[in-house]
């Protein structure tokens, strides 16, 4: 890139391209661009944010788990949605919600799974400095790797629970296998540079703004969380079962996420180093210093993107399952096939093939424009946020005004609003509410924001247009379909006082 320095401190291209500082322009000599340091207001602002999102995240899944408990269904938020939402407005809110959590689930697993295939090439590629890496290849990668999630969930389903119990060990063992290592090995930054260092070359106005805006690598490690929703009717005893697993997945994750985000910030190293490695993601670069072995880079590498190939095949699980719980009520044309199960493995075949196509299909994308891509998946974080606020929100609304009756109590005054086994009780519970509500306010609001003040259209964050357009997709297809034929969740059976009588469709 031609690069000349203007006069009064400014640096630009020679194209006319100002540069944000003079290590933009020093980055800039060697053709590269800053990226670290858009991460979150520097060292100091990743630690502390992840600290406050790991603490908003449990709020948030205590919230959902009260939901999940009173309501134990696979459809999740749409249905938790169309039980507390008022009368008039429960099959347009319930829809809305379930189309937003399905465009959720297809993002994440499809992004999960291309992060995976990106690894696998860069791997190769740090292995055969000739190679030239395309944009076709990752999608091949990726279509690789569909299959073989497919595979699993369509007629393998029945060693999933041993196969998640391997997953989960095999997790906590790669937790040591990259910590033990660039710890013992790695060189050593001081605590201020950790714990103090901030960083504001983004053009904001402060550094706490900063912050904020990085705060989306951090959120995006969190979720899915509630994939374990969708499978509550797989799962025994799941009004209690089903929160406990969040919980406990949202301690674990975030003790060891921190743990290992302390690891990289102290042993990183020279991070201009890491930016004009020819590595795509700057861990692997990290790893590599630190052991001062690329063979040992590759393979904790290939590790990371086994376990994101894992976390890719538990969302198209859990996708699918909600896939087939919105068509259960009739929501989606063809609702009968779709709905169907498999008879052999009793799986929801069709919804699994559905979401697999369509994620292949949205890689295709990657073979004109990375970036075009990076911009459909963007929608991932808020569809996630924006299906928790919506019920949420009801939640709130129905316990401040004492809708949700105690078990055993009458309920006709709100037939079908009973606490489950897990709950916050009194006061604490609406003050955990609104917390929820308040950070997936900030997360939706912030998930809209580019990386850098004026940003060029390059660097604009187009989600927002994006996540629009799947709205007003969402209120036309529920203007076109939904109200005609969706009527609410169908009631399959009626729980009366002495026993449940089966009362068809």
């Amino acid at each position: 890139m031609p690069l000349r320095s203007g006069e009064e401190n400014s640096f630009h291209t020679q194209d006319g391209v100002a540069l944000s500082s003079k290590d933009a322009y020093e980055l800039a000599r060697v053709g590269k661009k800053e990226v670290l340091k858009y991460l979150s207001g520097g060292p100091a602002g990743l630690v502390y944010g992840f600290i406050a999102v790991w603490m908003a995240f449990i709020s948030i899944f205590i919230a959902l788990g009260e939901l999940a408990s009173m309501i134990p269904s696979a459809g999740g938020q749409y249905h938790w949605t169309s039980i507390l939402a008022p009368k008039s407005s429960t099959r347009f809110f319930s829809h809305i919600t379930g189309c937003i959590c399905i465009i959720a689930w297809t993002a994440g697993s499809t992004g999960t799974i291309y992060t995976a295939g990106s690894i696998f090439q860069s791997t190769f590629a740090i292995n055969h400095p000739n190679y030239d890496p395309k944009g076709w290849h990752v999608t091949l990668i990726m279509w690789g790797l569909l299959l073989i999630c497919s595979i699993f969930s369509m007629w393998l389903g029945m060693i999933l629970p041993v196969l998640e119990v391997f997953i989960g060990i095999v997790h906590v063992l790669g937790f040591f296998a990259f910590l033990i290592p660039i710890v013992y090995l790695g060189p050593r930054a001081d605590v201020k540079s950790v714990f103090v260092q901030t960083f504001n070359f983004g053009g904001w106005s402060d550094v706490t703004l900063a912050a904020f805006v990085g705060l989306k690598g951090t959120i995006s490690m969190f979720l899915g969380t509630d994939g374990v929703v969708h499978m509550a009717e797989e799962v025994a005893n799941s009004s209690l079962v089903v929160p406990q697993s969040m919980l406990f997945a949202i301690v674990i994750n975030g003790i060891l996420g921190f743990a290992m985000m302390i690891a990289f910030l102290f042993t990183a190293g020279d991070l201009s180093a890491i930016v004009k490695s020819q590595a795509t993601y700057p861990f692997m670069q990290i790893i590599e210093n630190s052991t001062g072995s690329q063979g040992a880079s590759i393979v904790l590498s290939t590790l990371m993107a086994v376990m994101s190939v894992c976390c890719g095949l538990g969302g198209i699980s859990s996708g699918s399952r909600m896939l087939w719980a919105f068509s259960r009520e009739r929501t989606i044309p063809g609702w009968q096939w779709v709905y169907q199960l498999d008879e052999r493995t009793a799986v929801p075949f069709h919804s699994i093939l559905i979401i697999v196509i369509t994620a292949g299909l949205i890689g295709l994308i990657n073979i004109g424009s990375s970036s075009v891509l990076s911009i459909v998946l963007s929608l991932t974080m808020e569809a996630f946020f924006f299906s928790y606020m919506i019920p949420l929100s009801l939640l709130l609304y129905r316990r401040i005004k004492g809708d949700i009756h105690e078990p055993g109590q009458d309920s006709n005054k709100s037939p079908g609003l009973t606490w489950g086994p897990f709950r916050v009780r009194g006061i604490w519970g609406i003050l955990n509410n609104i917390v929820a509500l308040v950070f997936c306010a900030v997360a939706v609001i912030f998930g809209f924001w580019p990386n850098e003040n004026h940003p060029p259209l390059s660097k604009m964050n187009w989600s927002s247009v994006i996540f629009s357009s799947a709205i007003i997709l969402a209120v036309f297809h529920y203007l076109g379909w939904g109200r005609k034929h969706y009527m609410g969740p169908v009631m399959e059976v009626q729980v009366e006082e002495r026993g449940v009588e089966p009362t068809g469709r």
